[in-house]
């Protein structure tokens, strides 16, 4: 049985050592390179830390940030991912809630990361250039490891405005990359087109299935999403079969007429996560793919990467509610109405998960991982913890999981009680609009629609939405955007939206 994720890596190396892993704009790496490096920067860090740390990992998207993170892995320690592109304020709450003694950096950022308030030792790449694997050393640490071992710590939003570590181990990782690789038949001949940023819980598909399975990784750079036709000539350049986007990144695509100019040639396995997909923009994907397998997943940061998966298997309409599916292997799904019973079929409930996938919880937030890693409600007989989502879904005729938007945007407006998603779906089905978020203005009890797309009145959007909702459910304001704001991870910016609000 594996306990630690680095397995994967050294047994791929006996079989592909010369085959390219991942590959940056400028840079390609090897297997057997990718292991050599590793376990001579992870000798080097033992010199300065001991098994279950956090350390701090400082890079851009290159080749050399998934050896830092193995690195990191072999010293016994656990990766802490920061992107120097985050407000500073953010940052320092993110330094002062992991309080690590360590960070780790690529040479070229060292001046950027000796700039923030830190404390402990910065080590660069240059520091470990001459560094050389001692294998007692890296043994003596794997003899005390345990899969219940955190393998890293993802940062995300908190409702509060404070930043949540989230601690994931390595027999989740693990779990869910057998679970994935199994479920889509992922092998050596795949190359995966990574779009998310690799301090993002997306990512991980990318870093690491290529371990389990052979398969190759390259990162694309970010100013490519801006740029969608060059985009999908960088997808052809290197062949890319495989992506698993947030659906931000396959929206801009179909939204700015990228088909007309050009197609992905290559790829074959379209994975889409993050946001509900717009069947619009999906059809024009399916309509220029047609060979192609799309796959709708859904799931928090807290579980691993995603918890469930539905497999498009038709061509769909506009108006269609696309399923979130089913559960992976070794993961379950409870639906929890507010009295705390399990929602009947079609019924909607919060979306409870259980499984290995589970979250060790938050990083020194012990109040907010008791609020949401929780007693099972369902199960009297034992202590059983679950993830409460937040999100809201039901259960299809077909069997089915239906996302039903968050908990928090189901509002209570003129006595009604509103799904700002239904009022989102509606809208987008006008042939002007590309994309459509509703937020409500409580205090004045406003339901406020922003849209891309062109640029139509008003009144053309509300008489369009009184042919397929209630008068309750009519935004009161109505706010024309060139583009959504995005955040560091490719969804749409709410807080951002939130301000044009004031």
């Amino acid at each position: 049985m594996i306990i630690n994720i680095l397995e994967y890596l050294e047994q791929a190396q006996k079989c592909f050592a010369e085959k390219v892993l991942y590959r940056d704009e400028n840079n390609e790496i090897t297997f057997r390179e990718a292991l050599v490096t590793a376990r001579r920067w992870g000798s080097f860090l033992t010199e300065y830390t001991s098994p279950r740390k956090p350390v701090l990992v400082i890079t851009d998207k290159t080749v050399t940030t998934p050896e830092l993170f193995f690195a990191v892995l072999y010293s016994g320690c656990f990766y802490v991912p920061i992107d120097l592109e985050l407000p500073k304020y953010r940052l320092k709450l993110i330094l002062d809630t992991v309080q690590a003694d360590i960070m780790v950096t690529d040479e070229i950022y060292r001046q950027a990361a000796e700039e923030l308030e830190f404390t402990g030792k910065i080590i660069s790449t240059r520091d470990m250039e001459e560094a050389r694997e001692c294998p007692e050393r890296l043994e003596a640490v794997r003899s005390q490891v345990m899969d219940v071992d955190p393998a890293y710590v993802i940062f995300t939003s908190g409702s509060t405005g404070i930043p949540k570590g989230v601690v994931e181990s390595h027999r989740q990782l693990i779990d869910y990359i057998e679970a994935f690789s199994e479920t889509f038949d992922i092998g050596q001949e795949e190359i995966f087109g990574n779009q998310s940023p690799l301090d993002y819980v997306a990512a991980l598909r990318d870093l690491y299935l290529p371990l389990k399975t052979g398969a190759s990784t390259v990162l694309i750079p970010k100013k490519y999403f801006s740029m969608p036709v060059r985009l999908f000539q960088y997808l052809n350049e290197n062949k890319v079969t495989t992506i698993c986007w947030v659906t931000g990144a396959l929206t801009l695509c179909s939204e700015l007429g990228t088909f007309e100019e050009i197609r992905p040639e290559f790829v074959r396995k379209v994975f889409f996560t993050g946001s509900v997909m717009s069947c619009k923009h999906l059809r024009i994907w399916q309509e220029n793919l047609p060979e192609a397998v799309f796959v709708n997943h859904y799931g928090p940061t807290e579980i691993t990467a995603s918890c469930t998966w539905y497999k498009v298997d038709h061509l769909v309409t506009e108006e269609e509610n696309l399923p979130i599916g089913q559960p992976f292997r070794n993961t379950n799904i409870l639906l929890i109405t507010e009295n705390g019973r399990e929602a009947a079929s079609g019924e909607v409930g919060e979306i409870y998960v259980q499984g290995t996938s589970l979250a060790l919880g938050y990083y020194r937030n012990p109040e907010k991982t008791r609020e949401v890693f929780v007693k099972n409600p369902l199960n009297p007989i034992y202590d059983e913890i679950v993830y409460k989502t937040g999100d809201l879904g039901r259960i299809n005729k077909q069997g089915q999981l239906i996302f039903c938007g968050r908990k928090d945007d189901q509002i209570k407006h003129m006595g009604h009680r509103v799904e700002l998603g239904e009022i989102q779906a509606a809208a987008v089905l006008m042939p002007e609009i590309r994309q459509a978020v509703c937020l409500y203005k409580k205090e004045k009890q406003q339901i406020w629609l922003f849209y891309t797309g062109e640029e139509v009145s008003s009144r053309e959007i509300a008489r369009h939405l009184k042919e397929r909702l209630p008068n309750f459910m009519i935004p009161r304001k109505f706010c024309y955007l060139e583009n959504m704001p995005l955040n560091f991870n490719g969804k749409i910016n709410m807080n951002e939206l939130r301000e044009k609000m004031n």
